[in-house]
């Protein structure tokens, strides 16, 4: 083998990389298992690409279920014996062997002897399939018998030998097939085609009526079955999942639903075959890229690099790459392929009652759905409208909701913090209770406190004669934001007064002992010292409270369900939309109630994604926490 480096040949393996992945390595750079393993993906790709499966789909579940078996026993043997098969009574006698054997076996068990005494199978015709079989039906009935154990043993051998049956049919029928299509087209060559195609259908063999013929077919028949199952060029998972994306499937004509075109499925395998050749191109770059670095590598030094030193190469530079790949899969499959499945059904019209798969399929509608969203054209407005109202109400909520609880928690943490208050720890623990409680289980317990009707607040209050109606709590909208808000409080505060303690408690007394000194008060301490301390360590985590209470679901559902109404008539009944519903709630309710709108849902979850992300990311950055840590 030639060593030598030739840097005029070397220069050649970034070239040959780029047309054949791992080629470069193994041919110029004698880097085999690098380059084996960089081939081995280029090959598996383009195997997925160019080979596909084609079957034949049945019209029914009788059809499917005749398709799936093997042919009845007595036509394959005559076929066989029509055929000239040469092997057909080496694996009959075979069969009757075996079969004997099985039976003389059985027929010597304790428990079927004293049944039906000596030799209970000696009137068994082992030629005779359905003779055999009512023989073994007639032992079920013994008493104390593992009749499941010998059944299954029987259908078993029965079943080995008729697949090597089927298989041989099959091989026959297409060959058969083929020299009369040969023949046919021969005898109508220059006909029309329509024509041709109809002497074609009648020189189709007996053993499968959908046969078509395909010289790949033989492939396909090795299971002995009658569904003809062959390779297709440039069908493979590949160019099938892409085809599938764009199309969504067509309508087939079938009512077998393992047959039918699902739509949901098809786009999800769609999003899934797009990263992988995305990881495809990123790996096809850097094998590029590592190439020419390796051909750099061997001029300057003017060697190949040994086994040990490819090895400590491997493990040096490409061990973090193989490290973090297993969690960089599972986020692209975990992460990456929901997000962009909820993105794309927002420009189709995935939704109940007519566009909902395998009995329906779902199509590309582009803009419609953003344009009936957003439109006050479009039924009155209806849906623009109850956007507004939640989008609204869902930035106030968020606003109340972050700034009540974060400054309510500051606010008791502070005051608990002060030396003249007795026993803190008690009150502390008092004050965290709300926290500890499940949040589901106090929502429940405060919806029968506020009900406006038999609530134990209303009653009370009338009771003491402050009210003399009842306070709609939960039945008028303002008041049902401004109940919401009071019991996301209650909810709420502890969170921030535990984390604004922890952070106060990080401030050295020397600080404030120097305050002191300089006759600062609390206030001007407060304010200088520990007011700004506390948000440089809490302004990240302020942010994502407001991120959190956008799509704080469980306040909303548990405690108003959306309700009461929006004051528009008929604006809640067409929409699902309530006056107290947010962005997140509505998209529950769409795609939870019926009919299912799920097209909808995923244009209100795609605007939140695009207007929250860029905020909170942008929020974060402006941090003085983020940047350098400086305060």
């Amino acid at each position: 083998m030639d060593n030598s480096v030739n840097p005029e040949k070397l220069k050649k393996a970034p070239i040959a990389s780029s047309c054949f992945m791992g080629l470069g390595q193994i041919l110029y750079l004698k880097q085999y298992v690098r380059g084996a393993l960089f081939a081995l993906v280029e090959v598996i790709m383009l195997c997925c690409i160019i080979f596909g499966s084609k079957k034949i789909v049945p019209a029914n579940n009788n059809e499917y279920n005749y398709l799936k078996g093997t042919p009845d026993t007595d036509e394959m043997i005559g076929y066989l014996e029509d055929a000239g098969y040469s092997k057909l009574d080496s694996v009959l006698n075979k069969k009757e062997k075996e079969l004997t054997k099985f039976f003389k076996k059985l027929g010597k068990n304790k428990k079927v002897v004293a049944e039906f005494g000596e030799n209970p199978f000696g009137d068994v015709d082992f030629t005779d399939y359905y003779s055999m079989e009512d023989a073994i039906y007639t032992i079920e009935d013994v008493e104390d018998f593992d009749y499941t154990k010998y059944e299954d043993q029987f259908f078993g051998i029965v079943e080995k030998y008729d697949h090597t049956l089927a298989v041989a049919m099959a091989k026959k029928a297409a060959k058969e097939y083929n020299v009369q299509k040969k023949e046919t087209l021969k005898e109508y060559k220059g006909e029309s085609k329509d024509k041709i195609k109809e002497e074609l259908s009648k020189v189709l063999n007996e053993f499968d009526e959908h046969y078509d013929g395909c010289s790949l077919c033989k492939r396909a028949t090795k299971k002995g079955l009658r569904t003809t199952v062959h390779r297709a060029w440039f069908r493979g998972p590949v160019v099938t999942s892409l085809a599938g994306l764009f199309t969504l499937g067509s309508k087939q004509n079938t009512t077998v639903t393992k047959y039918m075109d699902h739509s949901v499925f098809m786009m999800i395998n769609g999003i899934l075959c797009l990263i992988i050749i995305g990881f495809f191109v990123i790996l096809y770059i850097f094998n590029i890229n590592g190439t020419k670095k390796a051909v750099t590598k061997i001029i300057k030094n003017n060697k190949f690099p040994t086994w040990e030193e490819t090895r400590n190469d491997i493990s040096q530079n490409s061990f973090a790459t193989l490290c973090i790949s297993p969690a960089i899969v599972m986020i692209a499959i975990f992460s990456l392929v929901p997000l962009l499945f909820s993105a794309l059904v927002a420009f189709t019209n995935y939704s109940s009652p007519d566009h909902i798969p395998p009995n329906n399929l779902v199509d590309w509608v582009g803009l419609s759905n953003f344009v009936q969203m957003f439109s006050m054209k479009i039924g009155g407005g209806e849906w623009a409208k109850s956007f507004v109202n939640a989008a609204i109400w869902t930035l106030v909520w968020a606003i109340f909701a972050t700034l009540t609880c974060f400054f309510v928690g500051f606010f008791y943490a502070f005051v608990l913090q002060d030396k003249r208050v007795v026993i803190p720890k008690f009150f502390r623990t008092v004050y965290i209770l709300p926290y500890a409680i499940p949040t589901m289980l106090s929502l429940f317990v405060w919806a029968n406190l506020l009900n406006g009707t038999v609530g134990p607040i209303n009653r009370t209050l009338q009771l003491l004669g402050f009210i003399e109606q009842p306070i709609p709590w939960l039945s008028n909208p303002w008041v049902a934001k401004g109940s919401l808000i009071f019991v996301n409080i209650w909810i709420g505060f502890p969170y921030s007064m535990i984390l604004t303690t922890s952070s106060m408690t990080a401030i050295s007394n020397s600080l404030y002992e120097a305050a002191v000194i300089d006759g600062a008060t609390k206030w001007q301490q407060f304010k200088s010292i520990t007011y700004p301390l506390v948000m440089f360590q809490l302004k990240p985590t302020l942010i994502m409270q407001f991120a959190s209470n956008i799509n704080n679901f469980g306040a909303v559902f548990f405690l108003t369900g959306g309700g009461p109404n929006l004051p528009q008539a008929g604006l809640t009944t067409a929409t699902s939309c309530g006056s107290t519903d947010l962005l997140i709630s509505w998209i529950y309710k769409l795609t939870m109630n019926t009919p299912s709108r799920y097209n909808l849902a995923s244009v209100l979850s795609l605007l939140v994604f695009v207007v929250l992300v860029p905020f909170a990311l942008y929020s974060f950055t402006r941090t003085k926490s983020f940047k350098e840590g400086e305060v």
